[in-house]
């Protein structure tokens, strides 16, 4: 990681951040919504309990990008999630479409997966080119579509990407003594309730007979929490018969470093999704 990166590191542990977002995970304020009040900037479609929010920053779109925000399924889409898509978006020359999901604990995760599927079926319409972006929890569900529909999606990059809602793994308690962001006990709570709830159709990632889906790029610090479940998952694709992912770990990197857009680890991730877009747009 940059001098940048190790230096937000130690601002992180001085100013016990890993409590302050374990905090917002627990106790979020889900009145806040960054749409609501944006209806001559955005085009809003209310679909199951959710939305789909399709943002228009370039003129001519040749691709369109879904994109599920993180936040460990409880908290709302924030400006800095916004910020990120929106760059993306617009370094790809896409369509961007948000789909704002229902919440943890008043929607299950069934429900949230009813909603994913009814907006990919509301895009689906437009017959541009569809992308799925995704960080840390929303990671779960573009998985999970993309498995559904592989044929439909032209590629997925994840970033930081939450798999394994159950992390009962030792090597977690381990990984957590280095992670300035993550909190297991509460990833674990959370992970409890998001699992109680899940479709019955809902499938198994570390499967690699399962993973019959499309080219995927994953971004991740060496330092997460969660790096053991992204590598067992890259282990699974690299076992299924149709993909082989494109990997980028930062070394000592943080959970969902792309959302601090002064790294130069940012302007790299968002800069070979933006060409991992174009080089499969018109495949």
């Amino acid at each position: 990681m940059s001098f940048m990166a190790r230096r937000l590191i130690k601002q992180f542990k001085n100013e016990d951040y890993k409590k302050n977002v374990a905090h917002s995970f627990l106790h979020p304020n889900q009145k806040i919504n960054l749409f609501r009040d944006g209806k001559k900037k955005y085009q809003i479609n209310q679909i199951n309990s959710g939305q789909l929010v399709t943002i228009d920053l370039v003129k001519n779109p040749t691709n369109q990008i879904i994109y599920f925000h993180g936040g460990a399924f409880t908290v709302p889409m924030n400006t800095d999630q916004l910020e990120m898509i929106s760059k993306i978006g617009t370094a790809a020359n896409s369509r961007i479409r948000i789909f704002d999901f229902p919440l943890l604990p008043k929607y299950s995760a069934a429900e949230i997966m009813d909603f994913v599927m009814a907006a990919f079926n509301k895009v689906t319409a437009d017959p541009l080119p569809i992308f799925l972006v995704a960080d840390s929890a929303g990671a779960a569900l573009a998985v999970q579509l993309f498995m559904k529909v592989p044929t439909k999606i032209k590629g997925a990059s994840l970033i930081s990407p939450w798999l394994d809602m159950r992390l009962d793994e030792a090597e977690f308690v381990e990984r957590e003594k280095s992670d300035v962001m993550l909190d297991l006990k509460t990833l674990k709570l959370i992970g409890d309730q998001f699992a109680a709830g899940l479709p019955s159709d809902w499938q198994d990632v570390f499967n690699p007979d399962n993973l019959n889906i499309g080219d995927l790029q994953i971004f991740y610090g060496d330092n997460e929490l969660l790096t053991p479940c992204n590598l067992r998952f890259i282990q699974a694709l690299k076992k299924s018969a149709s993909v082989m992912p494109d990997v980028t770990s930062f070394k000592d990197g943080f959970h969902d470093y792309t959302l601090w857009f002064k790294l130069p680890e940012t302007r790299k991730t968002i800069k070979e999704i933006a060409t991992f877009i174009k080089d499969r747009r018109d495949a």
